[in-house]
């Protein structure tokens, strides 16, 4: 898999934006990559909010290693977990982990989210997995959300928020919003149920 550098800033920059639009991101809270080759990934820095960040703003860094150049922006504090998700999973070209409202209900409840919806449930699946909690930007969060996304597209981080992934940005970001979605439904059900 190998993507041309300057594509995949403007990719991180879109589906940011993206992100802010359909309500599944709020300003500067939660982070985006795409793996460029086997070795390298590019990641959102740290502290730029999603409507004010450039193609330059990226940060290049290695899956393995973690270095990336100092003279540049820091990185998301997240950068660990989706190095982790990387190296485990090659079918995996795009991450995406933010804290939209209903997928934050689970997270904060720390319960897996049983999604209802045949349609959805067909393209992300029955069960969206919660992992146990660990503390943000740690290697056990990344170990503890890698074990609980397993081979799915996506999984509720408890009391943090959610993780999605996919091919490219275009399904991780298709992933992320039918996890909401599932979420919403999930929760509305019950407050109108008699």
């Amino acid at each position: 898999m190998l993507r041309a550098e300057e594509e995949c800033r403007e990719l991180l920059v879109l589906y940011g934006q993206r992100l802010l639009a359909a309500g599944l991101a709020h300003s500067f809270w939660g982070n985006l990559s795409v793996r460029m080759n086997e070795e390298e990934m590019l990641v959102t820095p740290y502290g730029v909010d999603f409507a004010k960040m450039r193609p330059e703003d990226m940060v290049r860094m290695s899956i393995r290693s973690l270095k990336f150049d100092r003279f540049g922006n820091k990185p998301t504090t997240e950068r660990g977990l989706h190095a982790a998700i990387y190296r485990k999973r090659e079918d995996v070209g795009a991450v995406i982990h933010t804290h939209p409202t209903y997928c934050s209900v689970f997270a904060a409840a720390g319960m897996p989210l049983e999604v209802e919806n045949p349609l959805l449930a067909d393209e992300i699946g029955n069960i969206i997995h919660i992992s146990e909690y660990a503390r943000p930007g740690t290697n056990a969060m990344a170990r503890n959300t890698v074990l609980a996304l397993g081979s799915g597209k996506g999984c509720i981080m408890a009391h943090h928020g959610m993780i999605c992934c996919g091919a490219d940005l275009k399904e991780a970001f298709h992933v992320c919003g039918a996890m909401e979605e599932a979420a919403r439904q999930y929760v509305e059900s019950r407050l109108t149920a008699d």
